[in-house]
């Protein structure tokens, strides 16, 4: 008799944490497992990844496309009192609608297992009757929840689950330092990599109309373009020092996000909007990365950043600042790729200078070390938690 079991995540937008769910729904053995999904984010033309979702899982979403345009654009406004005072209600109508909608969704399903795959169901876990609840940690908590009384609140929460999976070694360590009352529960598996797909999807063209930066000589970068998270500032004044020192490949910088006008105004006060190119969101990264000199990225915190893993599979040199949690772990302390501490931009200048001058690596002994996040070995992980 098949488990039954339910996902949860926030969006099917791109994001790390969303290709990894669409990676682990494809790879799951579904003859022994009848999933639903639930979704909270309800504007599906943005939820790009939907239609990677295998037919046969039951899709389900919380909130109407309507409620949340509605709800954005008071936000947008909110400096007026007015509109600050409907964003408030609006906020609280969502939350109203999503609790309700999960009611309906979950009533008289006797679910085997509940995963929170973004930990966006913890204000809620109650509501889903599960004789097993797992929840996925995807970043470092200190950095992410910041405040005392947030941490406070989530370690009570995480009571309630089963399980608790952190998706590397050190933000396993960083999660018991915060909450050593759940030490039994907390477990370690990294996310699943599909190899022979990346490789696959590195061949495809590109867009004709992107052509043109394509044909040049780059290093990329995939972000989000949120400065909460990442470290732009690092990243264009490390640029910048590069061309001091008679680089020429350019910074094609691909992802979107709230941050935007605030980052290319950043690039613009530096005189780098020739040599540092926000090309925005493209859905398939792996051609950029396979034809970029390297692959940079600059954040101020993260999970296990996935991007690192990717640009390893396609043999690219990785460089990547030395943010808990996750660099240090996938590019094994620097014998695999090369970190440069949080801040400094002369730092990763010279790498990216000296990396361009001799880009030798050891192939070898990088595919030997990455062999650990195939998904032939990691969704056997996933199988035995949900099964077991």
């Amino acid at each position: 008799m098949k488990k039954k079991v339910l996902f949860y995540n926030g969006s099917l937008r791109m994001g790390g944490i969303e290709r990894v769910l669409v990676e682990v729904l494809q790879n799951l053995d579904r003859n022994n497992l009848d999933i639903d999904l639930v979704i909270e984010d309800g504007i599906r033309s943005l939820n790009i990844f939907e239609r990677d979702i295998p037919k046969d899982i039951k899709l389900y979403y919380l909130k109407p496309e309507e409620v949340i345009k509605k709800t954005d654009f008071y936000r947008q406004n909110r400096k007026n009192i007015f509109h600050k005072i409907i964003y408030n209600l609006m906020m609280a109508y969502e939350g109203y609608i999503k609790k309700e909608n999960l009611k309906k969704i979950v009533k008289d399903k006797n679910y085997d297992v509940v995963i929170d795959f973004d930990m966006g169901l913890s204000k809620q876990i109650d509501l889903v009757e599960a004789k097993k609840k797992i929840a996925w940690i995807h970043a470092n908590i200190k950095s992410w929840y910041v405040r005392e009384d947030r941490i406070k609140r989530l370690g009570e929460r995480l009571q309630k689950y089963t399980k608790i999976v952190a998706i590397c070694e050190a933000m396993k360590e960083s999660t018991i330092e915060l909450f050593p009352f759940l030490k039994d529960k907390i477990v370690r598996i990294y996310n699943p990599f599909n190899f022979e797909r990346v490789i696959k999807k590195s061949e495809e063209s590109i867009d004709e109309n992107l052509k043109e930066y394509y044909d040049k000589d780059f290093i990329v970068s995939i972000m989000r373009l949120t400065e909460h998270q990442k470290d732009f500032d690092t990243l264009i004044l490390g640029l910048k020092l590069t061309k001091e020192k008679g680089v020429k490949e350019k910074l094609y910088i691909l992802g979107d996000g709230p941050d935007r006008e605030k980052i290319e105004e950043k690039i613009k006060k530096e005189g780098m909007e020739k040599d540092i190119i926000l090309l925005g969101n493209i859905k398939n990264p792996y051609p950029w990365i396979k034809k970029a000199k390297m692959l940079v990225h600059s954040s101020k915190y993260e999970g296990l950043p996935t991007v690192l893993i990717e640009a390893l599979i396609l043999d690219k040199i990785v460089i990547s600042s030395d943010c808990p949690t996750g660099p240090r772990e996938i590019l094994e302390n620097g014998e695999i790729g090369y970190l440069y501490n949080i801040g400094d931009y002369r730092k990763l200048g010279e790498l990216i200078v000296e990396n361009l001058k001799n880009s030798e690596i050891d192939l070898d002994l990088i595919r030997e070390r990455i062999l650990k996040y195939s998904k032939d070995v990691v969704i056997k992980e996933y199988e035995k938690i949900i099964l077991g």
